[in-house]
């Protein structure tokens, strides 16, 4: 009897302590992120990651003569919208002059599109050919009808119809300068192509949506020149009695807003034949590639756009102001005084999107990538808005992972 307990105690310790060690192996396998020594490599897939190249975007100062103040100086050219005051307090990357950049805003707008729309299209490699050409049939339909109704509510005011037959009799509104007669015939032209687009609606398919979308894409340039044509009556329009300045306004928005939905429905239009052709996996490497080249687009037009809006590297007091509102500046040009610390740091200020930031109870780093490892950098952390950081420490290098949340320095990646 006392061998048998004996047995059943050994017998029991062995299992306890086999579960022990199976509770242990479980807690390494669940809460090994936290618990991992940091030299230490996680085995992992690697990770895909984008890159944001660090540009200077808080202007440039140079410490005056007698090195109690930096001068801010101007990185664009331009008409200047807004000036800070003297006596002003800044923080480093506070801005302190702004330049007219309507056209560098719009530039960078049409970039932030292309890249959307190369993003899109790469991601439709994985969508299967049955699925765009459903997707596409959709975006005919749409854009077909969406047209017609632009034609016949903006478009028509200036043509006069047949209340008897619904046939289009004359031009009428804009002075068309000898060339009503063709403005009718093109508009008369448009009619027969929108009554195909009717007839056609009942037959398209998954079967013929690819040469469907080729016709419709040329027929949507023929519309979008003739609207273009027609607008650009407009400006030649002498003022008088029956003209209006309203009415010429009037006109500018009417056949702006038909152009631009024109426009939105080209663009419909050729990401559903992209859609279709990316969706048979042949362009996945074009596709990436045209990602590449609008991502290059993107960050040339944001820098050119940052450039616009001047601020300061240092934090301190405005001193002096060395232009006003209207002022026409070049590159190089001074724009304020700041009176600040004279150890200061200014060339390596930069601002960097928050997600690329990693911070930890104490420190903040960012990451950056060698040899498909990611590499920690600590740096200082200053001035934080919604989407964007100040940090400073980031010297020699160019290019850091735009959005960290989830990685470690070590972690395996691949950049795109």
């Amino acid at each position: 009897m006392k061998k048998n307990n004996q047995l059943f105690f050994k017998k029991t310790s062995v299992r306890i302590g086999a579960g022990a060690l199976v509770l242990i192996l479980l807690a390494f396998y669940f809460m090994g992120d936290d618990i991992r020594d940091e030299g230490t490599e996680a085995i992992t897939a690697a990770r895909t990651v984008s890159l944001y190249t660090i540009s200077e975007a808080n202007g440039t100062a140079v410490r005056t003569a007698d090195g109690n103040a930096f001068i801010v100086r101007s990185e664009s050219d331009g008409r200047v919208n807004s000036v800070a005051k003297v006596g002003d307090t800044v923080a480093a990357g506070a801005t302190i002059a702004q330049l007219e950049n309507s056209s560098q805003r719009a530039a960078l707008i049409q970039a932030e599109g292309a890249y959307d729309a190369a993003v899109a299209a790469a991601g439709g490699n994985t969508t299967s050919q049955a699925t765009a050409k459903q997707d596409a049939v959709r975006t005919w339909n749409t854009a077909t009808v969406s047209v017609a109704q632009v034609m016949h509510t903006s478009i028509d005011n200036y043509f006069s119809l047949s209340r008897t037959t619904g046939s289009i009799t004359g031009f009428r509104g804009l002075e068309a300068f000898g060339e009503a007669t063709t403005f009718n015939k093109r508009r008369v032209a448009i009619e027969e192509t929108l009554k195909t687009w009717e007839r056609d609606a009942s037959t398209v398919s998954e079967a013929n949506i690819t040469n469907m979308l080729r016709s419709l894409d040329t027929d949507l340039a023929t519309i979008g020149t003739f609207v273009d044509d027609l607008a650009a009556l407009v400006p030649q329009q002498r003022s008088t009695d029956t003209y209006t300045d309203a009415q010429r306004s009037a006109d500018t928005a009417r056949l702006g807003d038909a152009r631009t939905t024109i426009t939105g429905l080209q663009r419909s239009v050729d990401a559903a034949q992209t859609s279709i052709t990316s969706s048979t996996g042949a362009n996945a490497a074009a596709s990436n590639a045209q990602v590449k080249q609008a991502l290059g687009v993107l960050e040339s037009a944001r820098a050119v756009f940052n450039k616009t809006i001047i601020k300061t590297p240092v934090a301190g007091t405005i001193t002096a102001v060395s232009i006003s509102v209207g002022d026409i500046i070049n590159v190089g040009n001074d724009v304020v005084f700041v009176a600040g610390d004279t150890e200061t740091e200014t060339e390596h200020t930069v601002t960097v999107p928050l997600t690329a930031v990693k911070f930890t109870p104490t420190k903040a780093f960012i990451l950056s990538v060698e040899e498909e490892k990611l590499i920690a950098h600590e740096v200082e952390t200053g001035l934080v808005t919604s989407n964007s950081i100040v940090i400073s420490g980031a010297e020699g290098i160019t290019d850091i992972v735009l959005d960290v949340r989830g990685l470690k320095e070590g972690d395996t990646v691949v950049t795109q």
